[in-house]
């Protein structure tokens, strides 16, 4: 069998310089000429199994049973290294053994796909369904879908220390800074002023360059505001200038309200730092939104170069703006589902909690409303991804079905301004 090994990587390797011989780089082509020139390859090539890309037939691969694992650790780095010197690349789970992947692709080996020149081929492994996991007992990507582990933020812990987030400065520097940071505060406490609709930005998709409500925002307001200390600092070479007036306009915003309502500072650090010893446990909707953006954060790395393609391709298609709406929310939705069950779950909930989480809940509908027609059509630009969309589809659904079950009527509420 080794004398065998040795015959197979030396045809291995032949295939290898065969290629190496024949491939043209970008260095041939400006940038723009080359990033089209491989979505033209990509989208309108030919599919060919890779037996036949490669001219090495699958019959030559022993299978993993009849090979130790020295035959099996270098066949499959010749064989990562030859799909790759043809621009292919097996994406594989985290943590597989070299013998899982080496069967698989040897199974795999008269798959068709289309072979660039360009740039890699990504083939995608796994379709995010675990009952059908092509890896079963080998394979963590489900179990992390699950979202079992403590996701919370430091500062639910009580990890974080504030007062090392404010910055010490000279009393020159205060007042150089003086100006910019009571700007600041007062567009902090402009939700009061009449020009504007106050709380239209918590229940909003956030997307501001689409919204028709930017001058009744003051969360608008503010930004305009920030960007323009932006420029102010990048003007003046200050860059950290607009992080300091940011928290000390912050800082002192909430020792005013602490203040007003009797409340010393070191106390309200005190109960945030009890906070640690009461976690409560995440509700299973809040991991049902944390198991989406993980499915789609793995899907969007498996076909990368599906979708960069396409869009170079067709910049001003509609799968630009799908794909945008898909990466927009992908962490919007986790987000308002948490502010959603927080609010909702608290014992004596006040009416401003469960007016905010009826809000959260309803732009959570709204953002999945969304996604779920995006995904509808990314399905139809590339139907050979249809196992994984599916599946994403399905949970998404499942996920919007459970949220409406949870907040009964939420689709009624009446977002401030919004739905007015």
């Amino acid at each position: 069998m080794n004398n065998y090994i040795k015959q197979l990587l030396e045809l291995i390797d032949e295939s290898i310089q065969k290629i190496n011989n024949s491939t043209y780089t970008s260095n041939e082509f400006d940038c723009q000429e080359y990033e089209h020139k491989f979505a033209d390859e990509f989208l309108n090539g030919t599919p060919k199994k890779i037996s036949s890309i490669v001219g090495i037939n699958k019959y030559h691969f022993p299978t993993s049973d009849k090979l130790n694992n020295e035959q099996i650790t270098k066949l499959y780095d010749a064989i990562e290294a030859l799909l790759y010197s043809y621009n292919l690349e097996f994406m594989f789970p985290e943590k597989l053994s070299k013998q899982i992947k080496y069967q698989f692709i040897i199974d795999q080996w008269n798959s068709k796909h289309v072979h660039c020149k360009q740039a890699v081929v990504q083939i995608e492994t796994c379709k995010f369904d675990e009952n059908n996991c092509p890896f079963p007992g080998h394979c963590n990507v489900c179990e992390s879908f699950k979202c079992e582990h403590d996701g919370s933020h430091p500062l639910d812990k009580g990890l974080v220390d504030f007062n090392s987030l404010v910055p010490e400065f000279s009393k020159e520097e205060e007042e150089r800074i003086r100006e910019d940071v009571d700007k600041f505060k007062a567009l902090m406490k402009q939700p009061n002023d009449k020009n504007y609709i106050a709380g239209i930005h918590n229940y909003c998709d956030g997307r501001c360059e689409k919204c028709n409500y930017t001058s009744k925002c003051s969360s608008f307001s503010l930004n305009q505001e920030l960007d323009r200390m932006s420029q102010k600092s990048e003007q003046e070479n200050d860059n950290h200038n607009q992080l300091i007036v940011m928290l000390q306009a912050s800082s002192e915003i909430i020792e005013e309200e602490l203040h007003k309502q009797g409340i010393e500072i070191t106390e309200a650090l005190e109960d945030i730092s009890a906070a640690e010893n009461h976690q409560i446990p995440k509700h299973s909707l809040e991991k049902q939104a944390d198991s989406y953006a993980e499915k789609v954060k793995r899907w969007l790395e498996s076909n990368q170069i599906e979708l960069e393609s396409r869009l170079i391709n067709q910049p001003s298609s509609q799968i630009q703006d799908d794909f945008e709406t898909i990466t927009w929310f992908q962490l919007f939705i986790p987000a308002k589902i948490n502010r959603a069950i927080n609010g909702f779950n608290k014992d004596n909930s006040t009416d401003i909690e469960s007016f905010d989480a009826k809000g959260s809940a309803k732009i959570t509908l709204i953002a999945i409303d969304e996604c779920l027609i995006a995904w509808g059509n990314i399905l139809k630009y590339i139907p050979q991804k249809e196992d994984s969309i599916l599946n994403i589809l399905k949970h998404l659904s499942k996920l919007k079905r459970e949220v409406e079950d949870f907040f009964p009527e939420v689709r009624h509420f009446i977002r401030p301004g919004l739905d007015e």
